[in-house]
């Protein structure tokens, strides 16, 4: 074998070598630069070059703010009035005005027919045809984001609106044209809902307007006590019970993203749009995160988790 081609064959091999390393490095490295929280000075630096102004940071989520409750300031703001899709967030406002409607301790029937709008593939909560009272509903939609209480929800609060009407679909279709009157109403102007239960590609809303409803809900003590739980057991009027576990993983104990200061409220998600709201309890006030558009269920988690982490780090925020 001449030296000529032992060097050639030698040069394929470290040529080789060094190919599965970057393959390798890049396997691992390029999901890790991905994550918002990961190069965060490094990407505000490239999209302030690419767009020629400075963005205070490279969050996922397409709009997000974070608003002090104590004094309604604003620290972070990201397209705050641009319009996205709720997805199952619309249950917020759906909740907020079906209580105006009924009383929590309504009974309330749940057809089979109701029930069964449920699309394929969505979230449910395992909803039977039997009775429930209102707030083991709203529990229903709040904990596992169950689309079939929406529904159930919907019609109820339809029929009490026009009791001469005969179908579910029209008890809800008159329920959720009343919903949108309300919403202009209370100045939630930027939200059009179609759905209950939040399936609809064409439903908008702002963070601004889920900032509002949401204060408005925390004024109910029996809000706080479904959204801060981890999972929730409610007992129906017929003395059965029925158990969900919380789809907002800042809550479940066994997470990576466990967090004791976390204390609800919502997730939401809808093809390639994902969804949170986060109430945070710190220094005896409390944060509410409002975010909307990540392209991923872990992203909206990692943008949060990096809020969380500078409001646990801001002195200014401790005043």
């Amino acid at each position: 074998m001449s030296r000529r081609y032992k060097k050639r064959r030698f040069h394929f091999g470290v040529f080789l070598f060094f190919l599965t390393v970057v393959v390798i490095a890049g396997v691992f490295f390029i999901p890790w630069v991905m994550k918002p929280e990961n190069f965060r000075s490094e990407k505000n630096a490239i999209y302030s070059f690419l767009y020629g102004e400075f963005q205070p940071d490279s969050y996922n989520a397409k709009s997000l703010i974070l608003v002090d409750r104590s004094n309604n300031d604003f620290f972070i703001s990201k397209k705050e009035n641009e319009q996205q899709l709720p997805a199952s967030l619309a249950k917020l406002f759906v909740i907020e005005y079906a209580a105006t409607i009924a009383d929590l301790d309504s009974i309330v029937p749940a057809s089979y027919e109701a029930i069964s709008l449920t699309k394929p593939g969505s979230s449910v909560a395992g909803i039977e045809a039997k009775d429930y009272f209102l707030h083991n509903l709203f529990a229903a939609m709040l904990v596992p984001s169950g689309n079939d209480a929406a529904y159930v929800v919907a019609d109820y609060c339809g029929g009490i609106l026009s009791p001469q009407t005969a179908t579910v679909q029209d008890r809800i279709n008159i329920f959720m044209d009343s919903l949108n009157v309300h919403l202009q109403e209370k100045g939630y102007t930027n939200t059009v809902l179609y759905d209950p239960s939040g399936y609809d590609m064409d439903a908008l809303t702002t963070v601004l307007d889920l900032n509002s409803v949401v204060n408005q809900l925390l004024e109910f003590q029996w809000f706080r006590d479904i959204i801060s739980q981890s999972s929730y057991t409610a007992t129906l009027p017929d003395g059965s019970t029925q158990s969900w576990k919380n789809t907002n993983i800042f809550l479940d104990p066994t997470s990576d993203y466990y967090n004791e200061n976390v204390i609800g409220v919502k997730t939401g998600s809808l093809s390639d749009d994902y969804n949170l709201v986060v109430l945070y309890r710190k220094y005896g006030k409390e944060f509410l995160i409002c975010s909307l558009g990540s392209q991923s269920d872990s992203s909206r988690y990692d943008d949060v988790n990096n809020i969380l982490k500078t409001i646990d780090e801001s002195d200014y925020l401790k005043k």
